[in-house]
């Protein structure tokens, strides 16, 4: 079971979306490693089965994990999940960009900050 805290800001299932994927990310949950049952995950979080069974159904459509009817959900091969979390995050960093074009927020703003934070590398 992982541990979680949950907080106010996102639904509930984008923060155990987002929690899983970070285990799978830093190899905490590895390539075909059953996941916990939903009523197990719901239970401990004190959450609505459906939330968690939710989250799952994400993280399979993001190519994160398979299902296997009847038995659970497990980690998708790792090869595959490094790319899938890389496109993710590239999706929302384009998306964030976008909000900042709009919000008055120049190019040369947003470069000067990717600059700075590499240079802390």
């Amino acid at each position: 079971m992982f541990a979680m805290q949950l907080e106010g800001g996102a639904p509930i299932y984008e923060q155990l979306v987002s929690k899983i994927t970070e285990l799978i990310a830093n190899g905490t949950l590895k390539e075909n490693e059953k996941l916990p049952a939903v009523r197990e995950v719901a239970k401990s979080l004190g959450i609505n089965p459906n939330t968690v069974q939710k989250a799952y159904a994400m993280l399979e459509q993001n190519g994160l994990t398979y299902s296997i009817p009847a038995k659970g959900s497990y980690v998708a091969k790792t090869e595959t999940t490094e790319e899938i979390i890389k496109k993710k995050l590239l999706k929302e960093l384009s998306e964030s960009i976008a909000e900042a074009l709009k919000a008055g927020i120049t190019k040369e703003e947003i470069i000067k900050l990717i600059k700075e934070e590499k240079s802390d590398d």
